[in-house]
């Protein structure tokens, strides 16, 4: 995998979890903010950890390990489905708040976006090796 592709991923995977750890605690703060604690950061920090796995294991298996590098890349495009799927479930639902008059949130459409953007971006990149081979295949 080239360089740009692994710095990219890890840029991406430290987007999302940042995203993830600083809404999490937002909303653990909100609703309990006697209960908020150390215990609760940690807590968000390694759930955000878990879930920009799909990015960041993919972008640190050494190139030296191409079996491993290949499937890490596959089971890591799956497991992108799942933030590529939230982050434009974000997108489509303020959008439609938006048209039936609900008043749709600016600032959740924008990082929604920016976010699904950068899954599907992420996708091509874990995908493309397979995608280039496939096509010379059928040639």
């Amino acid at each position: 995998m080239p360089k740009a592709a692994r710095i990219l991923l890890l840029l991406v995977a430290t987007l999302c979890a940042v995203f993830v750890a600083i809404l999490g605690g937002g909303f653990s703060r909100s609703v309990e903010p006697e209960a908020y604690s150390d215990g609760t950061l940690a807590f968000w920090f390694v759930l955000a950890l878990t879930f920009a796995a799909p990015f960041w294991i993919p972008a640190l298996i050494p190139e030296r390990y191409p079996r491993a590098l290949k499937v890490c890349r596959r089971v890591g495009a799956a497991a992108l489905l799942l933030p590529t799927y939230l982050f434009g479930s974000i997108v489509v639902h303020n959008i439609s708040r938006s048209l039936s008059g609900l008043g749709g949130t600016p600032s959740a459409l924008v990082q929604g976006l920016v976010l699904f953007i950068a899954c599907v971006g992420c996708l091509f990149v874990l995908l493309w090796p397979d995608l280039r081979a496939f096509a010379k295949r059928a040639t």
